[in-house]
């Protein structure tokens, strides 16, 4: 591994929170090594440092746990919790005999040899791994959950194995099978709960189809999705998946993208356009060539985004994780008090035994140590499913505190490209100039379209885009001229067509006094303007500028009903910045900010106690997103935007920042509910148990009892609604696509 490169590592047998501070511990202290994290919920360590993969394998192995090499895969919660519930089975039919004997004192012939014999068999069969990793752990200095899980129902069942050969009446078999059969029963619905807390990436897995149509030496053959190579042409039929990220190089379509953005309307596609794989095709036959394959399709990043997330820390975790790291060896100890202070009232040790066993059961460290990192898991892919992919836990924790909400206003409460919004016509005649339509309209709709149609500027793309829009066809022009600065010159049909600014009328003498105050109107809402002059006549003023999307104005208020303040600030002029602002009633708006000029506003917002998010998404929102305390870049953001926040947003729609910041917050109350009861259970049950007010079976079942509702609660965080979802959970995004960055400023071509 070279410098700082991180590696993860897959472990198996960590069975509770003490494994994997002990496992966390010895790596990090391992020459090297920068940084650890061993997640005890997704059974993975991350090193970061400069030691290789083989030094941590054996550091793992030295404390008696295994490594899942890539050769053996790893076995799913779902297989896991299928080979618990076989276990389970098989320790409760031996189990409930000895339990039914020991209940209802029931006594004849060789009943206690049967209960010896059941209970003998539950030990060294269903129960062998608990004792099997008692030994390893103890071997290695290490005690974990197995460890005490092994001492409970070990004392339980050596004291009434030797009790039974003293012919004696006191015995706990009943104790020692239950104990196995309880805690069995709790891994198995752990693992079930642990399953569903880590379905997002499965289900993101499972949207990329398993095969490919491939055109080779023209012909059309089926092959795995993984043997498709970047450059090959595909050929995808209505209702197929499209396998791989890439351009549509023939026909047209409509792509059903709802797994990405979340709209339940097909997108309509045709040549060059992009096509993402997962997406599915719903009208016609394309063909495509392959760009992105395998670990760099839109899909896979958004997996890997998910699952890097599920596999981080949040704070929150840190007092829990201490406590955990040291909790096993506090129980023991607490048990071999409760043993001797019996002993020394005067109990006999067939009844001092009983409390003991209760609080070696009775305690949980996996409660702690699943309290967090269930929450992390089962939050952040909902936020997937929402179309918020969050990049680790710290993020998705800060969130909840920030108090003040910064946003960029070109691309993040604007579209970013430059619309039409404004067209005033005048005929040739009449006095007023009119937004009214008519056959004469789309005459004129075709000049200005046919001559703009080779403009490289973002106003003549805008003019062309509204054009066609409205189904107006456009001719082929051949004299066309850039009027540097100003505008174009072109020659439409022998008749001469200027269309730029006032400058540009102004020095071919061409009279806009008609429609000189619609141009002023248009100007004081902070757009452009595009005058269009036919033959030296003037016919039409057009204003062009940056839509506000539709849902900023809401979610913006909403933000705001969460008690965070909103503030706006944009490289623009003051002029458009306080129209927007006005318009999306932010009380704190500054205007011509370099990317420096921003970070320094944050940085001065953050000097102010305040928790700052920011929201950006161009590449001068970079240096701002990196200085915020928790930074969002919206789905149609450049890369480097993306790569400087930590939460990025779905399709470009800041609703979605308000849904993270409420996501946060709920998973945040579900976090600190866990702690409080998991904390709080070995609080009451300790001392309960050591003070004989707990029998061990109930201590095994109010054990299993613990996780399972940890990570139960932790689940509820499935049913979180976003504000805009449409479809259940299919919505991803991670659109890595550039925009265009405009403002209204003189033309230049």
């Amino acid at each position: 591994m070279s410098k700082r490169e991180n590696i993860t590592i897959e472990i198996s047998g960590m069975s509770c929170a003490s494994c994997a501070q002990r496992i966390e511990a010895a790596i990090g202290n391992a020459e090297g090594v920068n940084e650890s994290v061993v997640n005890f919920a997704t059974k993975r360590a991350t090193v970061t440092g400069s030691v290789t993969a083989e030094e941590i394998h054996k550091i793992i192995e030295g404390l008696g746990y295994n490594v899942v090499k890539g050769e053996a895969p790893s076995l799913s919660e779902e297989e896991i919790a299928q080979s618990e519930w076989k276990k389970f089975l098989i320790s409760a039919i031996l189990s409930v005999p000895v339990f039914i004997i020991s209940m209802f004192m029931l006594h004849f012939r060789f009943s206690d040899i049967c209960q010896f014999v059941l209970t003998t068999t539950v030990i060294f069969w269903p129960g062998i791994g608990f004792f099997k990793n008692a030994l390893k752990q103890i071997k290695h200095w290490s005690l974990g959950m197995d460890s005490l899980i092994a001492l409970g129902s070990g004392a339980a069942y050596g004291f009434s194995v030797i009790t039974l050969l003293n012919r004696g009446s006191a015995l706990y078999f009943e104790s020692a099978s239950i104990i196995i059969t309880l805690v069995l029963l709790g891994r198995f619905f752990e693992s079930k709960a642990k399953g569903k807390a880590g379905e997002a990436i499965r289900k993101l897995m499972d949207l990329q189809p398993k095969s490919a149509r491939v055109v080779r030496d023209g012909t059309t053959i089926e092959v795995p999705v993984i043997e498709v190579e970047v450059g090959e042409s595909l050929i995808i039929r209505p209702g197929e998946k499209v396998p791989v990220d890439g351009v549509i190089t023939e026909g047209s379509t409509s792509i059903d993208e709802s797994m990405l953005t979340g709209e339940s309307m097909p997108v309509k596609k045709m040549e060059d356009d992009e096509v993402f794989g997962g997406t599915v095709n719903t009208t016609g036959l394309i063909y495509m060539k392959a760009e992105n394959i395998g670990a760099d399709t839109v899909l896979a990043h958004i997996a890997k985004l998910v699952e890097d997330a599920q596999g981080s820390r949040a704070p929150v975790q840190r007092l829990a994780d201490k406590v955990s790291g040291v909790f096993v060896q506090i129980v023991v100890s607490i048990a071999l008090l409760t043993l001797s202070v019996w002993l020394l009232t005067g109990n006999p040790f067939s009844e001092a035994i009983i409390p003991a066993v209760a609080v070696l059961v009775i305690a949980c460290p996996c409660a702690l140590g699943l309290a967090t990192p269930t929450a992390v898991m089962v939050g952040t892919g909902r936020a997937a499913g929402a179309g918020i992919l969050i990049k680790d836990a710290t993020s998705l924790e800060l969130a909840h505190k920030i108090n003040t909400l910064v946003l960029d206003k070109t691309g993040t409460i604007t579209e970013g490209r430059p619309r039409v919004t404004d067209m005033y016509h005048k005929m040739s005649g009449e006095e007023e100039a009119t937004e009214i339509f008519n056959e004469k309209t789309r005459d004129f709709l075709r000049i200005i379209g046919s001559c703009e149609q080779h403009s490289e500027h973002p106003i003549g793309k805008a003019i062309v885009n509204y054009v066609r829009a409205l189904d107006v066809e456009i001719d082929e022009v051949k004299d066309f001229k850039t009027v540097t600065g100003m505008g174009i010159w072109v020659n439409y049909n022998w008749s001469t067509v200027l269309i730029g600014s006032e400058r540009l009328m102004r020095e071919n003498r061409i009279d806009i006094s008609g429609l000189k105050q619609k141009a002023e109107d248009i100007k004081s809402e902070g757009k452009s303007v595009a005058f269009v002059a036919i033959e030296n006549e003037i016919k039409a003023v057009i204003g062009i500028g940056d839509v506000v999307r539709e849902t900023s104005e809401n979610a913006i208020q909403r933000v705001k009903d969460m008690g965070i303040e909103t503030v706006m600030l944009t490289g623009d002029n003051e002029i458009v910045a306080e129209a927007i602002g006005k318009k999306m009633n932010i009380k704190t708006v500054h205007a011509n900010l370099k990317p420096s000029d921003k970070c320094d506003e944050i940085k001065r917002l953050q000097q102010e106690g305040n928790v700052v998010g920011m929201i950006g998404d161009g590449i001068n929102d970079a240096p701002a997103l990196a200085t915020a305390d928790v930074s969002f870049a919206i789905g149609t953001a450049t890369e480097i935007a993306m790569e400087a926040a930590n939460i990025t947003l779905v399709k470009g729609d800041i609703t979605k920042a308000w849904e993270a910041l409420k996501l946060s917050r709920q998973t945040m109350k579900i976090i600190k509910q866990n702690l409080f009861w998991a904390f709080g259970y070995n609080v009451l049950a300790i001392p309960l148990a050591a003070c004989g007010f707990l029998n061990p079976m109930i201590a095994a079942g109010a054990m299993a009892f613990s996780s399972v509702s940890v990570v139960t609660n932790s689940l509820r965080l499935r049913r979180f609604k976003s504000g805009s979802e449409k479809n259940n959970v299919n919505t991803f995004s991670s659109l890595l696509r550039g925009v265009q960055f405009w403002t209204p400023l003189e033309r230049e071509d």
